[in-house]
């Protein structure tokens, strides 16, 4: 059982975890400091990575679009902002489930975003930063590696506030 954060980090950069969308909950564990994860292949991977002791689904609100990485990603519709084409929400979807495929995560359910519980003491922008560090030094189309690392980093940051059986 690894009990410090150079242990964490050896242990979760071995392999992603082996859970499934279905582990995750359709009700919240608690009700305060929510981040949502909208649907969008970067969030919905850190949402597997965090987990379901971390993290539950509901529907997807279908927001108008933002660019979140420079790269395209899409968050919340289709590129002309309307959010009623059922064509625009497949196509986030799929890019969706491509972008999981290549980091070796399964697709998640379609019509889905996450709400991951923030921890006591660990902000949206905590979590954020440590992502995006996490993924700073890898090359931005290995999705895999970037998987590892951000995964890695989401152990560390939580080492302490969850149990290790549920990592």
């Amino acid at each position: 059982m690894p009990i410090n954060d150079n242990e964490v980090r050896i242990v979760a950069l071995a392999g992603l975890p082996n859970w499934s969308w279905g582990d995750f909950t359709q009700h919240p564990m608690q009700t305060t400091n929510l981040m949502r994860l909208e649907p969008n292949g970067w969030l919905a991977l850190i949402a597997y990575l965090a987990g379901p002791s971390w993290v539950y689904q509901e529907p997807a609100r279908y927001d108008p679009v933002v660019e979140t990485d420079g790269g395209g990603q899409r968050v919340g519709g289709p590129a002309d902002g309307t959010c009623s084409s059922e064509e625009g929400i497949s196509e986030i979807h799929d890019d969706m489930v491509q972008y999981l495929a290549d980091a070796g995560v399964p697709a998640p359910p379609p019509a889905v975003q996450w709400m991951l519980c923030l921890p006591d003491g660990v902000t949206e922008r905590d979590l954020e930063g440590v992502c995006l560090r996490a993924a700073r030094d890898v090359a931005p189309e290995d999705h895999r590696r970037n998987a590892l690392e951000v995964h890695a980093a989401l152990r560390v940051l939580l080492n302490g506030r969850m149990s290790p059986l549920a990592w």
